[in-house]
């Protein structure tokens, strides 16, 4: 007798396999007559246009690479000094000492994918179809801003540092891991105690705590007037609300150093007090700026966890010296969001992939606050 092929054994195919001409392959336009290849070319389109430019926190936080670490000296001293010239003899040679090491960053791969059946694009309008493109843009939106806050907020010290593919340890900003000494500044020195992650010392936020992130950061040489780089200070709309009432206290300099300043495009108020020079502005590289406190600017966003307070040095989008670097694939058909289709239809089975990875490159162009009475600083967990 013959034994009979068991359909099972023929393991996951296509309708086309089995030699059936099934109804997605044939399907072409949506419910409301918009062409499913339009639709696709919509996408494409849209892709491209998303890829020009990341968020407005991303590209003012970061610098681009497609390179997998840097080499930098770990102190580039001060060097030999001029010496008065004599009529007989040669100057003495100059040499500089220095001790280099690797700061790594990483790529990892992300993707989603959007599945539709045949039941569902005969049926569906193309705005149906579009809004899954929103959502995956949106969703593409927080994965890079919660990289990129990630890199700047998460404390790890030396012992628990990860590496990336090539093996080249992937840095955080300067946390007190023994034996690394930020480089000295305009005669400034630092000890391996100082750190970049820290605590209020007190259950509520004051201008004390904005002084002291922003003197953190300019100590080191970014975001001074003169390097043509600014502080920016992101708060939780809490925190910003308690900001707007900051006023200066001559008694009390240490908690109230400076007034609270609203920018151009604040919302009108009442005030006995003239402002003395020009008042922020409206918008910094496409960041909506709440006001100023010192000379620093603040900005507030809902995603930033309410009790932690990010200050960073930016010079605008994509300048080298700001603190973080955003790594990406060296072909450039393999940055920004992509597209992948797996079948001979468009839309049916694809998924979109994004390959990065965020890193500190400045270790001294930001730091963070976290607001608690007592106790030592705690990585915050970003939605």
């Amino acid at each position: 007798m013959k034994s009979r092929l068991s359909v099972s054994a023929l393991g996951d195919i296509i309708g086309a396999d089995r030699g059936f001409n099934v109804g997605a392959d044939i399907l072409t336009h949506t419910a409301d007559g918009v062409a499913l290849r339009d639709i696709y070319n919509e996408i494409v389109d849209a892709l491209a246009e998303w890829n020009k430019g990341r968020q407005a926190v991303s590209a003012l936080f970061t610098s681009t690479t497609t390179d997998s670490f840097v080499q930098l000296a770990k102190e580039p001293g001060q060097g030999d000094d001029f010496e008065e010239a004599s009529e007989f003899g040669v100057p003495k040679s100059a040499r500089r000492d220095a001790e280099y090491f690797r700061m790594g960053f990483p790529l990892k791969w992300f993707d989603i994918a959007t599945r539709y059946t045949q039941a569902f694009l005969r049926d569906a309008s193309a705005e149906q179809v579009r809004l899954q493109l929103s959502s995956v843009l949106e969703r593409d939106n927080h994965l890079v801003f919660a990289k990129t806050m990630k890199a700047l907020t998460d404390k790890v010290t030396s012992a628990n540092r990860s590496t990336n593919e090539n093996g080249v340890t992937v840095y955080d900003l300067w946390d007190g891991s023994a034996g690394e000494v930020p480089p000295s500044f305009a005669g400034k020195t630092f000890t391996d105690s100082h750190s970049h992650y820290l605590v209020s010392g007190a259950a509520t936020l004051d201008g004390g705590d904005l002084k002291e992130l922003r003197d953190t950061i300019q100590e080191h040489g970014y975001g001074l007037r003169e390097s043509g780089e600014q502080v920016v200070i992101m708060v939780n709309p809490v925190q910003a609300d308690l900001i707007w009432s900051f006023r200066k206290d001559p008694e009390n300099l240490a908690k109230d150093p400076f007034d609270f300043i609203p920018a151009q495009g604040a919302p009108a108020y009442l005030s006995a007090e003239d402002i003395v020079g020009d008042k922020p502005p409206a918008t910094f590289n496409g960041l909506a700026i709440e006001g100023s406190y010192g000379d620093a600017l603040i900005t507030k966003n809902y995603l930033i966890p309410a009790g932690y307070v990010v200050a960073v040095a930016s010079g605008g989008a994509n300048r080298s010296r700001n603190p973080l670097l955003f790594r990406e694939h060296p072909r450039p058909e393999w940055r920004g969001l992509n597209i992948v289709t797996q079948d001979n239809h468009p839309l049916r089975n694809a998924y979109y992939q994004r390959g990065f990875g965020v890193g500190v490159r400045h270790r001294g162009a930001a730091a963070v606050l976290q607001i608690k009475a007592s106790g030592s600083y705690v990585n915050p967990a970003w939605p």
